[in-house]
Formats: structure tokens, sequence, C-alpha cells
């Protein structure tokens, strides 16, 4: 089984774990290993698509948590303004469809970064399994728009945004 894969049913399980009284530690880790799910789908994906094989660990490597949140936030922002300027009548075409898959899947890695974070990090408050579970199945939505716009031009270009930075 694939990695993302493999986490995002680790974290299913970890949010289902204890039926009666969930423990802190499982609902926490259900969050920190649902965001690690779509962190490694978005990696894997990019790196299929350099060409020598034998360098796609050490160039899955050079993304960056922060990086990757911050470009996300600004495709989801652009993808919003968009949207907004676009408001038709009538079934949405091929086109509004592969942005709305996007969408969901760059505001997924947002809200689970911040997410992450919490779960990992602010000790100052519990989780229940009614917050963990919409979360994880929010994940695993997103997994569902990346596959049905994955190989298309926006998504690829996506992906490119993710491990590029700009030169000052």
């Amino acid at each position: 089984m694939r990695l993302p894969a493999g986490l995002l049913e680790q974290a299913w399980h970890l949010a289902k774990r204890e039926p009666k009284r969930p423990k802190q530690a499982s609902l926490r880790r259900a969050i920190s290993t649902a965001y690690y799910a779509l962190f490694h789908l978005l990696i894997s994906e990019a790196v299929l698509n350099w060409r020598r094989a034998e360098d796609r660990v050490e160039l899955a490597r050079m993304f960056e948590h922060a990086h990757m949140r911050s470009t996300c936030a600004s495709q989801r922002d652009e993808l919003n303004k968009g949207f907004k300027t676009k408001k038709k009548a009538g079934r949405p075409n091929q086109e509004e469809a592969v942005k709305r898959n996007l969408h969901r899947v760059v505001s997924t890695f947002v809200q689970m970064h911040e997410q992450r974070e919490l779960a990992d990090y602010d000790y100052s408050g519990n989780w229940t399994r009614t917050d963990v579970l919409p979360e994880v199945e929010g994940v695993a939505a997103a997994f569902k728009a990346w596959k049905a716009v994955r190989n298309e031009d926006i998504a690829q270009a996506f992906l490119f945004a993710l491990l590029y930075r700009k030169r000052r």
C-alpha cells in the first residue's frame, strides 16, 4: 500500500480506536496522521513527474510544510477570486469542476496544517471524536478530489508551485 493511503487508513483507525472513551493521544494522532496523508499524497504526486526514479527520494525531502501551506493558501485565494467573478446560472462546466476539486484539495491542506499544529502543540483544549471524524473525512474527500484532477494542467502547475521558490 502506498504511504498516503496507508496514513489515511491509519487516521481512520486512530479516530475510531477506543469506542467509548477515546484517548487524547489517539484523537490528536488521527488529526496529525490525516494531515501527513495529504502532505505525502501531494509530494508523491509531484515527484512522480521527475523522470529519474532514483532521484525521487531526495527530491521528496525538499518539500517544506510552511511553503506548501503558503502555496496552498495562495492557490485557494486565487481560486476564490475566480469563483466570485464567475457566478453563472446552470451547470458548472468541466473547467469549473476541475477548479472546485483543486480548491477542495488546497483548502483542506491549509485547514489540516492548522489542525495538525493544534493537535501536536496546543494542549489547552481537548479533542472529541466529533471534532476529529469530520477532519479525517475532509482529507478523504481531498484524496478523491485530487484523483479527479491530478492530470489537469492546473493541478500539475500547482504541484510545481509546491516546490518552486522565487528568487530575490
